[in-house]
């Protein structure tokens, strides 16, 4: 018999998880610690100069900035063609900005709520101590914000492009990866912030299709970005026959409602 994880109770899926985190508190955290310190000088001066391309600033500032500038060209581009592709422009940055931003700010207020002491306070604390609103840079290990927000911009850029998801999660990863590799943060740290980054975008696409921002959900279930145009440019895998028929049956339906 195959045990699945839905198969277990919430307790029991919790308490695996509570087990899976200590092991890797305990077991793999030090040892990728010392694995990190024994790098060579040249590679730690490599991903010193790569690290700092997981920081949110040269995402967030010019995304802000032209959600701004398609909103004003909307205003002042009177016409349908205009309003709605003005409308796209700022919908699809918005949601870049959102996925980001709001993961980013989860991710900033987890690491200093929980107050985890980073890994260059291991040889006097170990890896098990934790100041809890510690509000402290010492103490801002647990999840890690670099990883939260490479992996988050990566993700809505793989829901945007399919066909790049894997160049940008390998990316993705070798930048969050130098956060361990620097020794900034423990590898828990930025598993930690991969899961969320990448789970946040998702829950940012629902909430915009279910006011049909950007994306839509079909009848099987599925969200597709609206707009066959746009699907195309993006390299969007077009929709079976029969999806291409639930879809027009759909939109029938709706505007008869």
């Amino acid at each position: 018999m195959i045990l699945r994880l839905k198969d277990l109770t919430i307790l029991e899926q919790v308490a695996l998880a509570l087990s899976l985190v200590f092991a890797g508190f305990l077991v793999i955290d030090p040892f990728m610690l010392e694995r990190s310190q024994a790098l060579a000088p040249e590679a730690r001066k490599f991903f010193r100069a790569v690290t700092d391309i997981g920081k949110s600033n040269w995402m967030l500032i010019p995304t802000g900035s032209a959600i701004a500038l398609a909103l004003v060209l909307r205003k002042r581009h009177v016409g349908f063609r205009n309003s709605a592709a003005y409308g796209l422009i700022a919908s699809t940055i918005g949601f870049v900005f959102v996925s980001v931003g709001g993961a980013g700010l989860i991710a900033n207020l987890a690491k200093n709520i929980i107050g985890r002491a980073r890994p260059r306070l291991f040889e006097s604390m170990g890896p098990l101590e934790f100041k809890l609103f510690a509000f402290d840079s010492d103490y801002a290990s647990f999840p890690s914000g670099h990883a939260t927000n490479i992996f988050a911009f990566a993700t809505v850029i793989a829901i945007l492009w399919p066909r790049g998801r894997v160049l940008l999660y390998t990316l993705a990863a070798w930048i969050a990866a130098s956060r361990v590799l620097i020794g900034e943060h423990y590898f828990t740290d930025v598993v930690a912030g991969a899961i969320l980054g990448t789970a946040f975008p998702y829950l940012v696409r629902e909430r915009f299709a279910a006011r049909r921002w950007l994306f839509e959900r079909g009848p099987d279930g599925s969200y597709r970005i609206r707009g066959v145009r746009t699907q195309r440019w993006l390299g969007w895998p077009r929709p079976s026959s029969e999806t291409e028929s639930l879809v027009a049956q759909s939109g029938g339906h709706s505007r008869r409602r």
